[in-house]
């Protein structure tokens, strides 16, 4: 699972603004700052959560959520956020947000239903989120309230919230200091839901511009369409091999990186399975991968991409690689290059 880059970047301007080392959010997420300021970069969905549990670790401040989400931007979604400003009413926002934003940071999957005279748009976490769960729920619910309330009302103050938050977890403590400027929050609930009046649907968007509504929908149908052949395999499957990719040298063990995954050992082992793989076969995918890779540098000794790959002795490299390839990595290197 993959999200734009504009929201670690989000994320890291606030805590730079709270006087935290970038070095200490982005820790274990192997990015830099300059590799977020990439146009276009997307990131995985574990390098996100690994700078959202850091940012809460550093801080010490689980309200830094609601924070987050307070600050939410339309401008920060890219085309989404114009096509929700372009819109002609609520209603059409809401719809498109429905279809766009889930693709574009899948956390959650979303279900509008009406109960009388209000509007109730239910999330479900679509991968277990563990120990951040309700540090993420605050950021994307307060978020989208906010987003809602800036499509209507230009800015998200106490005194023009229309929208109430339920969560299914207790009242926390941190919650008392940020109730004025939130949404009212209702605890304890059965599910995740945002709820607003019924009758806001109909009301028009000021900003509302049907040319710049077709141009901006059309870019996110792309983006939409690359994001489906991306996903094509197995999210669980793309994670991992993203991780792996990442990495040369050390490779996370299974429970590292189910740690990091925020699963456990035994469910990541069996989202594999039902995916019809297992983490060694990635692995060595990974490991072939950048060894053919180290293999075409004329100047890399094999003694070297052995120990670039994490093997302490050569010949169990040398071995390894026949098991993949059906020949030495030293005759693989005088094959011609298009052959490969």
């Amino acid at each position: 699972m993959q999200l734009p880059a504009s929201y670690a970047i989000y994320l890291l301007s606030l805590m730079l603004e709270r006087g935290h080392a970038a070095d200490d959010v982005l820790a274990g997420t192997d990015l830099t700052e300059a590799q977020l300021g990439l146009q276009n970069r997307r990131i995985e969905g574990f390098q996100y959560g690994r700078m959202l549990a850091n940012s809460l670790r550093v801080s010490g401040d689980p309200a830094l959520a609601y924070e987050l989400g307070l600050r939410s931007q339309l401008t920060q979604h890219g085309f989404v956020g114009f096509s929700l400003m372009s819109s002609s009413t609520l209603e059409e926002a809401v719809a498109l947000s429905q279809r766009y934003l889930e693709a574009r940071a899948p956390l959650f999957r979303s279900r509008i239903q009406y109960e009388d005279d209000w509007v109730i748009v239910e999330l479900a976490e679509t991968i277990p989120l563990g120990v951040l769960k309700s540090f993420t729920c605050d950021i994307v619910l307060v978020e989208l309230c906010c987003l809602f309330n800036r499509l209507l009302s230009g800015q998200p103050t106490p005194s023009h919230w229309r929208s109430e938050i339920a969560v299914p977890y207790p009242e926390p403590p941190h919650y008392a200091a940020w109730r004025d400027r939130l949404p009212k929050f209702h605890f304890a609930q059965p599910s995740m839901q945002i709820r607003f009046p019924r009758q806001l649907l109909r009301q028009r968007i000021a900003t509302a511009n049907p040319a710049t509504a077709q141009l901006a929908i059309a870019q996110c149908e792309q983006e939409l369409a690359e994001l489906a052949a991306a996903e094509a395999l197995d999210p669980w499957v793309a994670q991992i091999r993203s991780q792996l990719n990442a990495n040369t040298g050390r490779y996370d063990r299974l429970h590292e990186l189910a740690e990091k995954l925020h699963v456990s050992e035994r469910t990541l082992k069996r989202r594999l399975q039902e995916a019809g793989t297992s983490y060694q076969r990635l692995l060595d995918e990974a490991r072939e991968q950048q060894a053919k890779t180290l293999l075409a540098r004329p100047d890399a000794t094999i003694a070297q991409i052995a120990q670039a790959l994490g093997y302490q002795d050569p010949a169990n490299f040398t071995r390894a690689f026949r098991q993949w390839t059906g020949c030495s990595p030293s005759a693989f290197r005088r094959q011609p290059f298009d052959t490969r």
